[in-house]
């Protein structure tokens, strides 16, 4: 239900279940400053086709989007600015635990945006 992930970024060293639970036992204070502690989500599967080095995957894929955010505080911790900079869409073949598109876990995608359908529905609305 949980994943452990350290505060850095580029994918990898993320704890889940038995490791999870033997890092809570295990790490000092100081250690676990260096995570967090986050829900797991699971988003729906889709077929994808990926391509790493060159060569097609083919597959079950699960796409997932970060979404970054910036502040700078001054000395008083006033804040001075705060937004979004920017987002990553990855997308991973099923049941791999990692994200990191630089570690080689997953690759970069493409939003493909389409319009709603149903009752209520306008051209505005997209899923």
């Amino acid at each position: 239900r949980f994943v452990l992930k350290p505060q850095r970024e580029g994918g990898g060293n993320n704890l889940y279940g038995e490791e999870l639970k033997a890092g809570l036992e295990t790490m000092s204070p100081e250690e676990l400053g260096a995570y967090i502690l986050m829900d797991r989500i699971s988003p729906p599967a889709r077929d994808a086709t990926l391509v790493r080095a060159g060569a097609a995957i083919a597959g079950q894929c699960v796409c997932e989007l970060g979404v970054y955010g910036a502040i700078l505080t001054g000395p008083d911790g006033e804040i001075l600015h705060s937004g979004v900079p920017g987002h990553l869409l990855r997308q991973k073949t099923l049941g791999v635990d990692e994200g990191g598109v630089a570690a080689g876990f997953a690759c970069l995608s493409s939003p493909a945006l389409v319009p709603k359908a149903g009752p209520g529905a306008s051209s505005t609305c997209f899923s």
